[in-house]
């Protein structure tokens, strides 16, 4: 049994909780095939949380050892399609995305509270704890979420939140985004909040969305921009950027239809 009381919730410096989600999602809006699945992890406090893939985290953790592990490009890009990090700030209100796409630091804020919740009278059961139905509206896509209100935090997995209480689950009314948790607990040893983010730059999300977006269309257009030489062939070129023109034109389904 998990027993949770708001005066235990732990020092501000550190997160004491950690909710894991699956997400499922679909990658290509005309391939009802085209199904993904990733871990993401929300780490939570009582006045702010971190959320990010579990390749996302994993990638950070390698990338911050004493002595950084080497890897291919390609099995970094592996590890997840989602590289960014999402902060909230429960006290001011706040929510901070940073990504880093390719060699650029970059980081946008927005408004915490950014939907507009019904709450219904349905309740289930998941996991063990007693959660109810509510239905919102969030960057172009119709959401019905389920919240625990036994658990204290009003917040979720990616920029979902604003409830009385944590979303275990939520998918958008085609589920082309479904997130389900999978596992909630008090961790033994808290994680510490890093949180460095001098040396990103602060753009708007359109600004950002597009930074990502023309990098995905063309990653080896803009490695070679900077500097960086492959040493390939023309034909091994031609080869490599007809992969990846074809994989970039099946992402086609973000998140976020409208910033």
């Amino acid at each position: 049994m998990l027993f949770l009381s708001l005066g235990n919730l732990q020092a501000q410096d550190q997160y004491s909780y950690k909710a894991a989600y699956q997400l499922e999602f679909q990658e290509d809006s005309t391939d009802e095939n085209s199904i993904k699945s990733e871990t993401g992890v929300l780490y939570l406090s009582e006045e702010q949380s971190r959320y990010s893939s579990l390749g996302k985290a994993i990638k950070d953790s390698l990338e911050n050892m004493t002595n950084p592990v080497v890897m291919r490009m390609d099995e970094y890009n592996q590890m997840t399609d989602f590289k960014y990090a999402i902060y909230k700030d429960y006290q001011e209100n706040e929510l901070i995305l940073a990504e880093k796409v390719f060699q650029y630091e970059l980081k946008y804020k927005q408004d915490l509270k950014q939907i507009d919740w019904e709450i219904q009278q349905e309740n289930k059961e998941i996991l063990g704890f007693k959660v109810q139905k509510a239905t919102g509206n969030f960057a172009g896509r119709n959401y019905i979420a389920w919240f625990a209100p036994e658990l204290p935090f009003s917040d979720g997995p990616y920029k979902f939140g604003g409830l009385p209480g944590l979303i275990l689950e939520i998918s958008d009314l085609k589920n082309h985004y479904h997130f389900s948790l999978t596992a909630f607990q008090e961790l033994v040893n808290p994680v510490d909040k890093v949180l460095n983010l001098d040396n990103y730059k602060t753009v708007s999300q359109q600004e950002l969305d597009q930074v990502r977006d023309d990098y995905n269309r063309d990653p080896i257009g803009t490695m070679q921009k900077a500097g960086i030489k492959f040493g390939w062939s023309e034909e091994d070129e031609t080869k490599t950027r007809k992969e990846l023109n074809e994989k970039y034109k099946k992402r086609n389904n973000p998140i976020e239809l409208q910033p």
